[in-house]
């Protein structure tokens, strides 16, 4: 696997996690703050953010989930580094989990962004359970990635 296209590879990749942080940051700092009442100013547009937000959040995941699995990196470096093969074999697992979680969520605040449904009080738990769960497998992808590129190329290069 030439040098070059490893390290543009994981600086690619690492771009594409500090973007998802934000994205996922973004979203907690959303959610933390109360739902405006019904008939004071933004009442009527939060969900509608939320939505937005939601289908960003999936759109720049699903994107960043296929290009680690179809790009081939992943199984090349899984290839020269067998001793962490289980680990990002794990980590390639939870992809479709994911995705269908954040489906779930971005579904049900459009629904609820639609006013065909009465507030959903589980809505919150749900979403920062799930950006808990993708903020850790972005970390822990980051940390791979930053101990093999270490350990491929070494400090200082």
């Amino acid at each position: 696997m030439p040098e070059t296209l490893v390290r543009e590879w994981i600086d690619r990749v690492l771009a594409e996690h500090r973007e998802l942080d934000r994205l996922i940051e973004d979203l907690r700092a959303f959610i933390a703050e109360p739902r405006p009442e019904l008939g004071a100013s933004g009442s009527h547009t939060w969900a509608a953010e939320l939505s937005h937000k939601l289908v960003r959040l999936f759109d720049k995941l699903y994107v960043h989930f296929r290009d680690e699995e179809r790009g081939g990196m992943i199984e090349d470096l899984m290839a020269s580094h067998p001793r962490v093969a289980a680990a990002a074999e794990s980590l390639l697992d939870d992809h479709k989990q994911m995705l269908r979680d954040l489906r779930r969520t971005t579904n049900a605040a459009m629904k609820y962004s639609e006013g065909r449904t009465p507030g959903d009080p589980a809505l919150r738990k749900r979403l920062t359970t799930l950006l808990d769960a993708l903020r850790r497998h972005e970390q822990v992808e980051t940390e791979l990635i930053q101990r093999l590129e270490y350990e491929e190329f070494g400090v200082g290069d």
